[in-house]
């Protein structure tokens, strides 16, 4: 009975001493091995994106005092680079220089920042090094090449870059987003639509991509879907003279007129002289048969800007019906004249939606906006039109006789000395001849 209760207390010591030895041997090798396991698990978070995750895992990796080393530098840089933190990143990559690290990932890493921060005179020849080493950048590189496809009035291309990232990274709300603004530049409101709304379906807790969707909508006609995204982002903005106005002219194409004279009632109590607000304000009262009480607001914001055809036809309409007959009859003049140009701006758009690279068009299109809508949305049209052809000098000369119509001589004398800079835009080499050269291939995050 002694001798076998000593043989169990001797086996119990001993499987109790193989387990507190393999225990020790345990962690002594998580110690050892505990930098590469965090750094590990840290490359893995910025492979699935999840940049915050990532960045406590390094943060885990220095709990035992180990020395920092050049790999951790590096997915600190990554890390710096994916929250555009880019002082971050010059310091890091210079201290994973120190630390050993290797000239082929230091240089991709220099790469990626300089493409991130629009430095694309540096990458002239490095596109193609860069698309053909995406790895978990994929988005990062896109929106560059995007943006340097614009740049170069390479229009094509970017929208296949657009396409591209859509389908290679399909819970990526951006490139929706972006191509809501792309068919947006380009009146092409259908498409811009369906883009706005694929992005915000993406990430329903954006309220850009709501008031960009909403806008839309309401540009196509669509009030009755409008109206609730209007005033859902209302309810968390409510001074916004964009949303305000927007749900204002949703009621009034759905008769429900005073509703929408109390919104931009609103509207102005935030700022009375805003142009848009005015014109929407008085072509409301005129709608509901206050004539005389719309003079006054269509007046203001005709002041604003005298050339506008439409604004012009209901101050003439307001001024005749309230017994102005011949304060209105020059406006009418103006008018008949716009019809025709008017016109040809609509032809003219609906071209630019099939040849969105032809910069005659644009340029048609931004001279009769200047002389029948506004200046200042001219203005919008040039310079749209110089960030795909920057060199484009039409385009810097009559930016700079609008400013000095406008009042702004700095602004002018800039563009005048631009044109007469100014070369024909050069036309970029494809980097790639490559289908599908613009986006990570097997990134796939469904």
């Amino acid at each position: 009975m002694v001798v076998s209760r000593w043989l169990k207390t001797r086996r119990a010591r001993t499987r109790l001493a193989a387990v507190a030895g393999c225990a020790a041997v345990a962690v002594g090798l998580t110690v050892y091995f505990w930098n590469d396991l965090c750094l590990g698990r840290a490359e893995a978070c910025l492979e699935s994106r999840q940049h915050a995750a990532a960045a406590n895992w390094v943060a885990r990796s220095q709990w035992l005092g180990h020395p920092l080393d050049a790999r951790t530098c590096l997915v600190q840089v990554r890390i710096a680079r994916r929250r555009l933190d880019f002082e971050e990143v010059r310091q890091k990559l210079q201290k994973a220089t120190q630390l050993g690290a290797s000239l082929a990932d230091v240089q991709r890493e220099r790469r990626l920042a300089l493409a991130q921060t629009g430095q694309f005179d540096e990458l002239r020849n490095d596109w193609e090094s860069l698309l053909a080493d995406q790895r978990d950048d994929g988005p990062e590189i896109a929106r560059a090449f995007y943006q340097w496809s614009m740049l170069n009035h390479q229009l094509r291309q970017a929208e296949k870059t657009l396409q591209l990232w859509q389908a290679d990274y399909p819970r990526d709300p951006e490139p929706w987003a972006l191509g809501g603004r792309f068919y947006e530049s380009q009146v092409h409101w259908e498409a811009a639509e369906e883009s706005y709304r694929k992005a915000w379906e993406l990430a329903r807790d954006n309220d850009d991509y709501r008031l960009a969707y909403a806008r839309a909508l309401q540009v196509r006609l669509k009030t009755d879907q409008a109206v609730p995204l209007f005033a859902d982002y209302l309810r968390r903005h409510p001074d916004d003279l964009v949303a305000l106005r927007g749900l204002a002219q949703c009621e009034a194409a759905g008769g429900q007129i005073d509703r929408a004279i109390d919104l931009l009632r609103q509207a102005l109590q935030i700022q009375p002289d805003d142009f848009a607000t005015l014109k929407a304000y008085g072509e409301a009262l005129l709608s509901r048969g206050d004539a005389a009480e719309a003079v006054k607001p269509l007046q203001q914001a005709s002041q604003q800007v005298p050339e506008h055809a439409n604004l012009a036809y209901a101050l003439a309409r307001a001024l005749k019906e309230s017994g102005q007959a011949a304060a209105a009859q020059p406006l009418f003049a103006f008018v008949a004249e716009s019809r025709p140009r008017l016109e040809e701006l609509n032809r003219l758009e609906k071209q630019l939606r099939k040849a969105p690279d032809n910069l005659e068009i644009r340029m048609q299109i931004a001279g009769l906006t200047a002389k029948y809508v506004s200046r200042r949305d001219a203005v919008r049209w040039y310079e749209a039109l110089l960030q795909v052809a920057p060199t484009y000098g039409p385009a810097h000369s009559a930016l700079a006789e609008l400013y000095r119509q406008l009042g702004d001589s700095e602004r002018a004398d800039r563009h005048a000395e631009l044109a007469d800079q100014s070369v024909p835009a050069a036309k970029p080499v494809d980097p790639s001849a490559e289908d599908r050269s613009a986006v990570g291939r097997g990134k796939d995050q469904e």
